[in-house]
């Protein structure tokens, strides 16, 4: 899904809710009218609300009334207790008090409503509770290339600016084993994941196994597989070359989703431990085209020494 679609969703959800509590309500009321010692006190303050509104609206004392009515409703909390029910009951229980179940507060979306979206947000973005990380953990220092590490994650903050702020819509880190290219996808998807953009995070190997279900599929798995790689806001894939290779499947959709995405301008990052050369014997010319030989994909190699033997080594 995309953010437009999650938003649709939590809302439909909001009013889904605000409904149920209404009906809830509705059906307590109706069940306390049963009583006609209620339903003669409801029917009598009814009447003195609006005998009261003639006499303040015509400039009158509406003193007596407004006793009337305070007498009326004690006497409708005692017949409601008598009935082992409160006033609370014959109302709507909002989920939300603030906004009532409307998802928002005058004209501004209520803290619900936003929490929602960013609750669906990360449980869609098939990111594992472990990968945590934002830009705030990203460390210039430990990049041999520290320039050009200020250079990647400046990037990264443009992209949590403006998905589409780059030249192309694909954004394409490749580098060898351990430099730092699944730490830094890691970062800008929470980043940008806290910023309300609708990120699907596909480690290669799992994308390998999805694309063969679509094939596989129902129509409505298709269709569903479809939301997850082409709806999305931002699809970033894992380690792309690690997985295997379903003849007559993964070249074929994998090329498919890069098509439709570029048409559609939505961003697409991809990191890599391939060569240029090895990418092109190992996907052919179609998808070598798309990424590595067009103006459609911004290439950044990352050089640097092995993170993960520092980390092992007890270095940070």
């Amino acid at each position: 899904m995309n953010k437009t679609e999650i938003e649709n969703k939590v809302y439909n959800d909001i009013v889904g809710r605000k409904q149920d509590a209404e009906h809830q309500a509705d059906v307590r009321y109706y069940k306390a009218l049963q009583n006609p010692d209620f339903e003669a006190v409801d029917k009598a303050i009814r009447a003195s609300i609006i005998e009261k509104a003639k006499i303040e609206f015509d400039g009158g004392d509406a003193g007596q009334v407004n006793d009337k009515i305070i007498n009326l409703k004690s006497k409708r909390d005692e017949i409601l207790r008598s009935m082992g029910m409160t006033l609370q009951d014959i109302r709507p229980q909002y989920s939300c008090p603030l906004c009532k179940d409307t998802g928002f507060v005058g004209n501004a979306r209520c803290s619900c409503f936003q929490n929602a979206v960013t609750k669906l947000l990360f449980e869609n973005s098939n990111l594992s509770s472990a990968m945590t990380h934002t830009f705030k953990d990203f460390d210039c220092n430990v990049y041999d290339n520290k320039d050009f590490a200020k250079k990647l994650l400046t990037l990264g903050k443009n992209i949590v600016k403006d998905s589409k702020n780059l030249r192309g819509p694909v954004l394409l880190l490749h580098g060898k084993v351990g430099v730092g290219k699944t730490f830094f996808l890691e970062c800008l998807s929470n980043e940008l994941l806290n910023a309300g953009v609708a990120v699907v995070f596909m480690p290669a190997f799992e994308l390998s196994q999805r694309l063969l279900e679509w094939h596989l599929g129902t129509l409505e798995e298709k269709n569903l597989l479809q939301q997850v790689f082409v709806d999305c806001d931002v699809l970033v894939i894992d380690d792309l070359g690690t997985e295997p290779i379903y003849q007559n499947v993964s070249l074929e959709y994998l090329q498919n989703i890069i098509d439709i995405r570029i048409m559609k301008n939505k961003l697409t990052v991809i990191s890599t431990n391939l060569t240029s050369e090895e990418f092109l014997e190992r996907y052919g010319d179609r998808l070598n085209s798309r990424i590595y030989m067009t103006d459609s994909a911004l290439k950044l190699e990352i050089v640097n020494r092995d993170l993960r033997k520092d980390k092992n080594n007890g270095k940070k």
